[in-house]
């Protein structure tokens, strides 16, 4: 049954369709007094709207889906959908996925929605009608876990359930497309409880269909400096990264979830120590988180950052200043995100062998700030180009010259050359050091 449950305050709004309807999560944010960006209309001739609303507001208009008729105009940083009005309209609200997105406003502000969806949205339940209205969209169910977490919605028992069951069977079976899958799982991951969210997403099942090279790590224990298993260890990472750095960017997220991925592929027990050993986990982690975001369809850009910051994770800056300097140097492409995802690592771990944590974390803390230094400053200007250094040592090109400019580079960075007459007397110096290690010089 379907009836009007109250009204909402609407913003202004630069058009509405004539005889549409305000429909789902905007007018549930409006019922909470949340301010929303996007807002999908019923229409009766969704093109015509959609010019209308452009014209309106300025904005810029796109047709969607040509055979379903779904425009979409984006004006002020906010997004106007427009669909297909519905033959009747409470049919259709008793068919979507969760009843607090089972709504609809007229341009008065009075809601019509299920009798039962004023009680979930007053007490944050996540509900669904049935397990065929969750069937009938595969990506139904890890929606409804983003809606729990985006918000704070606690799942009524039945509703659990089903999407439980379907969980299950979406491991073996049909499941949404993967780009569905990525946005659904992004808009946890960069949600403020992100940790939380991958929490859900294991407990009810869904991570094992989507992510069961991470959720292997469950009940894999490691114990030394490790008081969790590898899949709540990491879990605990990503919460200390942003509970830390809150402002953590998409690739250090993933990076802090799936740093020890390869965990429970590599572990060995050593008698002799007494606890577990995990070699190579970091490079052989790399290459599946890798296989994991391609997966789920994330861009090369997403995929190398990530590959590189797991591959690293273990590569620890050294304590003595110009071994730090030397290590921002070689690492300078992953700042200051490698050291921030090392500090969210070792604060996850509270195991016999970790110590005083805080303690252990100051010099990674010291090695932020250089980091954070070192990226406002950039990378120094070369004080000599290839044909200079040739000319000066009389070398054709070839690997000599490509390393006599890394070495400069370094030299520049650490603060030992600044001038251009000391960095001829370098390159002399380390020409003459390089042959007499190697025994060969020009283009060897």
């Amino acid at each position: 049954m379907v009836r009007v449950i109250g009204r909402v305050r609407l913003p202004e709004l630069p058009c509405w369709p004539e005889g549409g309807w305000l429909v789902g999560g905007a007018v549930r944010d409006l019922w909470w007094g949340l301010e929303p960006r996007d807002f999908d209309f019923t229409a009766a001739d969704p093109a015509a709207a959609a010019r209308a609303c452009a014209a309106a507001s300025g904005g810029a208009v796109f047709c969607l889906d040509a055979r379903r008729g779904h425009w979409r105009v984006r004006a002020g940083g906010r997004s106007y959908d427009f669909t297909p009005a519905p033959q009747r309209l409470e049919e259709d609200l008793l068919r979507r996925d969760y009843t607090v997105d089972a709504l609809a406003a007229n341009r008065r502000g009075a809601v019509l929605a299920p009798a039962t969806a004023r009680h979930d949205l007053e007490r944050r339940i996540l509900r669904t009608p049935s397990p065929a209205v969750l069937e009938s969209d595969p990506l139904r169910p890890l929606r409804g876990a983003r809606l729990a977490v985006t918000h704070a919605l606690r799942p009524e028992a039945r509703t659990l359930g089903w999407i439980r069951a379907l969980a299950q069977r979406q491991r073996f079976g049909r499941r949404p497309a993967w780009e569905r899958t990525r946005d659904e799982l992004d808009r946890i991951l960069m949600h403020p409880r992100a940790a939380w969210g991958f929490h859900l997403l294991w407990r009810w099942g869904l991570a094992d269909a989507y992510l069961p090279e991470w959720t292997s790590g469950a009940g894999v224990e490691q114990r030394g400096y490790h008081h969790l298993d590898v899949l709540r260890h990491e879990l605990e990472a990503l919460h200390q990264l942003l509970r830390r750095f809150p402002g953590a960017g998409r690739e250090l997220r993933w990076a802090a979830l799936l740093h020890d991925v390869a965990k429970p592929l590599v572990r060995r027990w050593d008698p002799e120590r007494g606890y577990y050993r995990f070699f190579h986990h970091d490079e052989d982690g790399a290459a599946l988180a890798a296989t994991l975001l391609r997966r789920l369809r994330y861009g090369r850009a997403v995929v190398a950052a990530v590959r590189r910051l797991v591959a690293r994770h273990m590569q620890v800056p050294p304590s003595p200043p110009r071994a730090r300097r030397r290590w921002l140097l070689r690492h300078r492409d992953l700042l200051p995100d490698l050291v921030m995802l090392q500090i969210a690592d070792r604060a996850a771990t509270r195991g016999p062998r970790s110590g005083n944590v805080e303690a252990r974390l100051r010099p990674l803390y010291e090695a932020l700030q250089e980091a954070r230094e070192a990226v406002r400053a950039g990378e120094p200007e070369p004080l000599l180009g290839g044909e200079e250094v040739m000319a000066l040592l009389g070398l054709e090109p070839g690997p000599v010259v490509g390393r006599a400019l890394q070495a400069l580079r370094e030299a520049q960075w650490l603060g030992t050359v600044q001038r251009r007459e000391e960095a001829v007397r370098f390159v002399e110096w380390w020409y003459a050091t390089e042959t007499a290690r190697t025994g060969r010089s020009g283009d060897s």
